[in-house]
């Protein structure tokens, strides 16, 4: 029964104003930040390039592009009153844990794409364009990023490895804004929680001298030295946390609301 629902929830989504959204996401934001980092860096390698072009927008708006893949239309049921008459159908559980698990599956896909596509173009197909001009090193140090450790699997494994990374925070943030949807009355300020907590955790992170644990970095770590890789896992860990603890709550909220 709940794989069903997941693929209704796949035909309901699968739409072209959706598809275009998903284009913007994974195409338009990196395409955007190319062209404004192409000219007046230096760069030393193609992977500086692609560290470039994961800098700015979507570090920045991270948990708000994944709410923007599919948790951003369930406050459209709500309004229209859409629920009570799922529940003649079908199982509030299963209508609720069949969109959350369609909702972790595409926010994952394109937060995995939003960086894995850029990888690609900056790592193997930018050179035969020659858009950008490498400078050698001259002697110059080069600045190595948290996950470069996996660069001793190879350059490819170190892309798929990492954008699986990206994908996995993706789909984090975008199960707890989904989660909370469903749980408050007010979508505004569900949708607003999981990016207030980005920014939060980044800020306290900050003032308390531990940048290697903040949201941010955890994820995106371009501006910061190399760090062991443990201290990735740390925010990652605390996100997880709050993701099962929301799920036990909607459990427990479902279940009294059939009694």
């Amino acid at each position: 029964m709940l794989g069903h629902q997941v693929k209704v929830e796949f035909l309901k989504v699968f739409t072209w104003r959706q598809w275009v959204v998903w284009a913007a996401l994974v195409l338009v934001l990196p395409s955007i930040q190319f062209a404004l980092i192409k000219d007046g860096y230096v760069y030393y390698r193609q992977l500086d390039l692609f560290l470039r072009v994961n800098s700015n927008f979507v570090p920045l708006l991270f948990p708000i592009i994944m709410i923007l893949v599919y948790a951003i239309s369930f406050p459209s049921e709500q309004k229209n009153y859409f629920l009570p008459y799922v529940r003649i159908r079908i199982s509030l559980t299963t209508y609720f844990f069949g969109k959350l698990i369609a909702n972790a599956i595409l926010s994952f896909l394109i937060a995995f794409f939003i960086v894995f596509l850029p990888f690609v173009f900056c790592v193997y197909v930018e050179p035969h364009l020659g858009i950008v001009r490498l400078y050698p090193t001259d002697g110059n140090p080069i600045p190595h990023t948290t996950f470069e450790q996996l660069l001793v699997l190879g350059t490819l494994p170190y892309g798929i490895l990492y954008s699986l990374w990206v994908g996995l925070n993706g789909m984090m943030y975008a199960t707890m804004g989904l989660l909370l949807v469903m749980i408050l009355e007010k979508a505004f300020v569900a949708l607003s929680i999981p990016f207030i907590y980005y920014l939060l955790g980044n800020f306290i992170a900050q003032v308390l001298g531990y940048d290697q644990f903040s949201p941010t970095y955890a994820i995106f770590p371009f501006s910061i030295s190399q760090q062991p890789l443990w201290t990735a896992f740390v925010p990652f860990g605390v996100l997880c946390l709050i993701v099962v603890i929301l799920i036990v709550y909607l459990k427990e909220r479902l279940h009294q609301y059939h009694d």
